[in-house]
């Protein structure tokens, strides 16, 4: 294992007759609530969308209108949108569902967090539940209902040296049994609305590992919401478990949302950069997500990546496009054969 990527080498034909289809693992049961895995070929990868999280034109001393961003996000090839931090009752929420009505996009998504975990802002969990399941109904009201990814933010006491020794690593009794029920009301809100949740992971905060994510998932008894996957986040976590565990699951069934993002970690933090030029190896990464099956939307991030940030974000739709070719003009360069 390096740089976190686990090679397992399989016993397979050669590279000309792996010419027919790239050979993958895929998740399968047998009605009786035992799962296996088992490896077929593929002839045609999954063709997730890909949507641009609205982060690359931010900071950097530097504003661009809604309309700057969605053209970026449209003439780079994204097939949608993540807004986020929005207010679902605000003018802004007005004039940008406006504008996205009249682009081609088909995907929608709608970020939101809370601090309400933390003890400084625990006074207010009721109330900040109300605000996410007002923005649940509000979402599930549009002409194409987005998906909600919800993350549990906020440092405070949950702060630690590194990033390993933050956030879950820190968190109390109190602390989850708020993530709970802020995550319980979230579950039932999508549940009633229709709309797709996931549950996001983000380093120093509560929910920071997939570990975390699918202790609170399962405190909350949430049976709608799903686990969110981001690469960045995992990799910087030392405590994060490798990903062959992870993807194996239960609850990873569920996961209707992943975003691939790299970047340069330390062990107290991270840089982001554009999508080929960190230490995560994002063709193997994608690799995994393709063996797993997943074939739900792929956000990317930008917050903090200096340049221009169309042709920050667009190198991500390219790496993409330039990965499935290689796999599958030349599947003897698939990462997992």
């Amino acid at each position: 294992m390096s740089d976190r990527r686990t090679f397992v080498k399989r016993v397979a034909g050669t590279a000309a007759g792996m010419a027919m289809g790239i050979p993958v693992q895929t998740r399968a049961s047998n009605g009786k609530g035992q799962v296996f895995y088992e490896e077929k070929i593929i002839k045609e990868l999954p063709k997730n969308p890909l949507v641009l999280f609205d982060n690359f034109h931010s900071g950097n001393r530097r504003s661009y209108s809604w309309k700057a961003k969605l053209a970026a996000a449209d003439h780079a090839g994204f097939d949608g949108f993540e807004f986020v931090g929005l207010h679902t009752d605000s003018d802004t929420w007005k004039e940008v569902t406006d504008l996205f009505g009249k682009t081609r996009f088909k995907v929608m998504g709608f970020h939101g967090t809370t601090q309400a975990v933390i003890d400084a802002k625990a006074p207010e969990i009721d109330e900040e539940i109300a605000k996410i399941v007002n923005n649940v109904k509000a979402l599930s009201q549009l002409p194409i209902k987005p998906y909600y990814s919800l993350s549990l933010s906020g440092r405070g006491e949950l702060m630690g040296d590194t990033i390993a020794e933050s956030g879950s690593a820190r968190a109390k009794d109190r602390h989850w049994e708020r993530a709970y029920k802020i995550i319980a009301a979230f579950d039932k809100a999508c549940k009633e609305s229709g709309i797709i949740g996931a549950l996001y992971p983000h380093i120093h905060w509560i929910c920071d590992t997939p570990q975390s994510t699918f202790k609170i998932l399962k405190g909350a008894k949430a049976t709608a919401i799903g686990p969110a996957f981001c690469s960045h986040h995992w990799y910087a976590n030392a405590a994060s478990d490798e990903l062959d565990k992870v993807i194996k699951n239960e609850y990873m069934k569920h996961l209707n949302y992943v975003v691939l993002t790299n970047g340069i970690f330390l062990p107290s933090n991270f840089q982001a950069v554009r999508f080929n030029e960190g230490q995560i190896d994002m063709a193997w990464m994608l690799a995994k997500l393709y063996e797993f099956g997943y074939t739900g939307p792929i956000s990317t991030q930008g917050w903090r990546i200096g340049g221009d940030p169309f042709v920050a974000c667009k190198q991500f739709v390219d790496t993409i496009k330039a990965l499935r070719k290689r796999f599958s003009e030349h599947p003897e360069l698939y990462p997992l054969i």
